[in-house]
Parts: structure tokens; sequence; C-alpha cells
């Protein structure tokens, strides 16, 4: 029993042809995806029944058990969850990046196994630090010759290059030249979000345009939450930005995080106009009065029914100088990314915007819509600056299917963004 050839080494967001060949004819076959996450370790497993050649294909059948339901080649990727220590599994790898996969008989016996490399960095990838002008980030330059599009990546409340770093490591793979900045939260910088100047930023897109791998006409920004709520600002600021990319965003301008009665944003040394929720003891009001829905969000939204208030904290959208993609989940639990982004598609609309815009709205969809294939049953966790609890909300499978989905067209909306005219 072999499998078919597969890579020790690929991209994260590389979908994988997984087949046996040579079981035991119509017996069963259980495929074990075993790899760690920071002192966890995180098992998926699905089992099959090969046919009557002794071949079990994971991209065309559905597993009988397991981690995961239907027909999807790479559910054994994003169903990982953690197991306790004394589950059965094969031995992980130390290196995070590396999964093992493994196929045992019905006995329990492992018969076959293969360690994947899953990285964020192609090869002829270049990375460097950025630690001047006052900024601070990673810098990633593709292999591709000649002055290249580039986008600005920008991560969340968490601060720091976290998901930043990895989304731009994965576009230079893709052909973009890509700055991870951090904005708070890292040395040198505030440690919250909080009156963040855009000036920042405009440093950052100057800085950018001046590297000689990089087309300063095809500068794009994207980000993630806060910093999806941030793309949508900087893009509505900078006219050197000709693009914007962001995820689980707001079109309203919220306030610092942690609250300190300030806002998150300034320009020109003013902080700039931002709602704020229901206090606790207007929101305990407002479910005494029944004007307010219990376990939802409407402490978020009940402020924003007034249109005058809301359209005073509303991004000014329709100024961006190029084509939106707005990407959010009906199901995220950690604030309510699809209605706010709905503030956002009604201006472009009432604006007659000129260019292209795109909100993708996935259902049973969370927070952690991003790049495909990693794992998304870790729902709940500490915020890693306030410590406060996290809920990503939607499923495991409705968040990976979200990825799976947008992915590609991400990656085809910003190619046709930043083509040469």
């Amino acid at each position: 029993m072999e499998f078919d050839p597969l890579p020790a080494q690929c991209l994260v967001d590389q979908a994988l042809a997984i087949r046996i060949r040579g079981a035991p004819a119509d017996e069963p076959v259980t495929l074990k995806l075993c790899s760690r996450f920071n002192d966890l370790v995180l098992l998926s497993t699905a089992s099959f029944l090969a046919d009557a050649d002794g071949v079990v294909d994971v991209t065309t059948q559905a597993p009988f058990s397991g981690s995961y339901q239907g027909i999807d080649a790479m559910g054994l990727f994003w169903s990982r969850a953690p197991v306790t220590d004394d589950a059965t599994f094969a031995a992980p790898s130390s290196d995070p990046l590396t999964a093992t996969l493994t196929a045992e008989s019905s006995s329990g016996e492992m018969l076959i196994s293969h360690s994947i490399r899953r990285v964020y960095v192609a090869a002829g990838v270049t990375s460097r630090a950025v630690n001047e002008s006052g900024l601070i980030g990673t810098m990633f330059e593709p292999a591709v010759a000649g002055p290249r599009p580039a986008v600005l990546v920008v991560g969340g409340s968490g601060g720091g290059t976290a998901w930043s770093l990895q989304m731009a490591a994965l576009l230079a793979s893709h052909g973009y030249a890509a700055l991870a900045l951090a904005y708070f939260a890292a040395e040198g910088l505030p440690p919250t979000l909080d009156r963040i100047p855009l000036e920042y930023f405009g440093t950052a897109l100057e800085w950018l345009a001046e590297q000689p791998t990089v087309n300063a006409e095809r500068i794009v920004v994207s980000g993630v939450s806060r910093g999806g709520e941030l793309a949508l600002l900087l893009g509505a600021t900078f006219p050197a930005i000709r693009a914007v990319i962001a995820y689980v965003p707001s079109g309203i301008l919220w306030d610092a995080y942690p609250t300190s009665g300030h806002a998150a944003w300034t320009l020109d040394g003013k902080e700039l106009p931002h709602a704020q929720t229901l206090t606790y003891a207007e929101w305990d009001t407002a479910l005494a009065e029944g004007t307010a829905r219990p376990g939802t969000f409407d402490w978020y939204l009940i402020p924003l029914r007034d249109e005058d208030y809301a359209a005073k904290m509303s991004i000014p959208v329709e100024k961006i100088n190029g084509p939106v993609l707005m990407i959010s989940g009906v199901d995220d639990a950690l604030w309510p990314s699809t209605e706010l982004t709905e503030f956002a598609a009604q201006r472009f609309k009432q604006s007659s915007f000129p260019h292209d815009v795109q909100h993708l709205r996935y259902r049973s969809a969370g927070h952690s819509i991003a790049w495909p294939n990693g794992p998304t049953t870790m729902l709940k966790s500490k915020h890693p600056v306030s410590g406060e609890d996290m809920d990503m909300g939607g499923t495991p499978e409705g968040t990976a299917r979200a990825s799976q989905d947008s992915w590609p067209r991400m990656l085809a909306f910003l190619r046709d963004a930043t083509a040469s005219d």
C-alpha cells in the first residue's frame, strides 16, 4: 500500500490530492493527520472504505466516520483539533509547520506515513526586517524580477505582525511585494490600539513606493478585523492606495481598544470621530425595555440605528481610489462584521462609486476567514492584548469553506486590481 506522490513541502494554501493505492479491497482504512500548534497536539481522522481496486481517494470519497463529513480534499487539514496526551496518534514533528499523514488498518496498525511541511514562504521569496523611518515590520519580496505590485498588510487588535506576517509571506509567494506592518504592540510603538496616527501609514506607503522592487502605481492595502476597518480608512485617506482588501472589517470607525475614552485613529493630531457601543448599564436597560435582543450584537448596532450618528462615524469609503473587496462571516461572534461591512457597502451604492465593489458574505463562518487549509476548530481563546475571552464564531466547517472559497477569489481580485492598463 502506498500514497500517490505527495510533496515533502508546499505552501499552506495549496490543495493536495490524497490517494492510497494497494489497500485491501473493500476494507476500511483510517487516515490521520497530526501536527503541533504551540503546546498543543492537533489531530484529525477520517475512515474510508477502499474500493474494489484497493483505492482510497480523498478527493472523491466521503469518509464514513471521522473529523469531517462529505467529500473534501482538504478536510483532514482544517478539521485538526487539540487532543489529550492519552489519545492515539503518530508522534507529531516538533516543527509546527509539519503535518504527518498516516494510514492505518482496521486493527489500528500503521501501514504508511508521510510528512508534509506546509510553509508560508515559497522558494525564492526573500524577507528583511524593516526598522527605519519610524516603521516596524517585515518586507517580503518575490522571486519575480522587476517592479511588482505591492500590498501593505495590517493586522487587527492583537497588534504586532501575527496575522500580517503570514498574509504578507503568502502574498509574496504569489508574486507580490508585501510589507507586514506593525502599528502597535511592538517595540518602539504604542502598546495598544489607541490614537494611532494615520501619518504613520502614509510614511509606510512612501517607503514602499521608494523600494526598487515595487511598482508605486500598484499599491494595495489589506487588513483584518480592526485592521480591515483600518484598510478601508487608509484607502479613503491616501490616493496612492489603488485597491483595498478588507477581511471581517467595519465601515464604522470605533474607539480605542481596550477602551480608553479616546479614538483608535488620529489625523493631523486630531482624534477621528468614532462610534461607541452601549455601556453595560445602557445594555441592561435596553434588555429590560425589550429594545435589545439577548445574545445579539445589538449593543454594537443600536447606536447605529440613528442614521445621522452612523453617517458621522462611518468611513468615507467613496473616496477610495480603486476597487474594494470585503469579506465577512455572517456568524462572526467577535463583532458583527457582516452588518458593519454593509455600512460601507451602502455608502458605495449611494455615491455611485465608479470602481468594482465586492462583499463576500459567508453563512456559518466566523471571524477567522483567511487563507485556506489551516485548523479552524479552535474557536475560543484569550485576546493577546486585553486578555478578554474571545469567541470567533461560526462553525469549523463554515469558516473552512469560507476560506476555501474566498482565497482564490481574493487572489483573482488582487490580480485584476493590479493589472497593467
